[in-house]
Parts: C-alpha cells; structure tokens; sequence
C-alpha cells in the first residue's frame, strides 16, 4: 500500500469519528457525551438497604466480577428464582434510559421506575450522596 494511502485512510477514519461525535451530540444536546451511550452499556448502582447503603459489588449481586452491564430484564431474571435475601434499592443507568430500583427480599417483588429522561446522572449523584 502507497504511503499516500494510509494517510488518506487515517484522515477519513477522522473525519467519520469526528462526524459521529458531532451528530450524538445534535441527537441529545442535554445530556453529557459518553461512548457508553452510543455503546448500549447499562450499568447498575445497587445497595442493600438503608441500614447498609455500601453499593454492592458485583460478587454479591451474583454475577460474574467482569459483568458490567446490567438491565432491568436481566435484574428481573437474577430475581425471579427467590433466592436472593437481601433487599435491594439503587439505579440502573445506561444507554437505554435509567431506572429506579427497589426490591423487597421478603415478599420477592422488584419495582422499578423510569428515571425522568436526561436527569439520571443528577439522580445517581444524589442516591450515591445520600447512601455515604
């Protein structure tokens, strides 16, 4: 390949990240630019209680150390068995929209809630500032 035609690939490949870049921030002009968001991720931030208001880490929530990403569904099917005993409360914030959660460990039941739309960094800043 001609030294001319790596350059003009390098260039281009900017001009497409840069184009990319410029059309994420027209689609959501409120809300902070994050790869996470163009990435499909969704990241849970869940605590045991208000005796307990550690977030817990992913060991305790019963998913792999590695398992970053976490939505409502899967929440629901980590849930479903019953065979987790402690209550829950937190957020799951992602690509997708955040969500407000509440589990009662005794009568199994999961409650979640949508998060007003381009305000859940505000809410997850002050859920974590309340839970120190």
């Amino acid at each position: 390949m001609p030294a001319w035609a790596s350059v003009t690939l390098t260039v281009a490949a900017v001009v497409v990240l840069a184009a990319f870049v410029a059309w994420g921030a027209t689609i959501s002009p409120n809300r902070p630019f994050s790869w996470g968001m163009y990435s499909g991720s969704s990241k849970g931030y869940l605590w045991s209680g208000p005796d307990d208001p550690t977030v817990l880490p992913p060991h305790r929530l019963l998913i792999a150390p590695t398992g970053h990403y976490l939505t409502v569904p899967e929440l629901r099917n980590l849930l479903e068995g019953g065979g987790f005993d402690m209550p829950l409360h937190g957020l799951i914030v992602g690509s997708d929209g955040g969500w407000r959660v509440d589990y009662d460990s005794g009568r199994h039941r999961l409650r979640v809630a949508r998060l007003p739309a381009g305000h859940e960094r505000r809410v997850l800043a002050d859920a974590l500032g309340g839970a120190q």
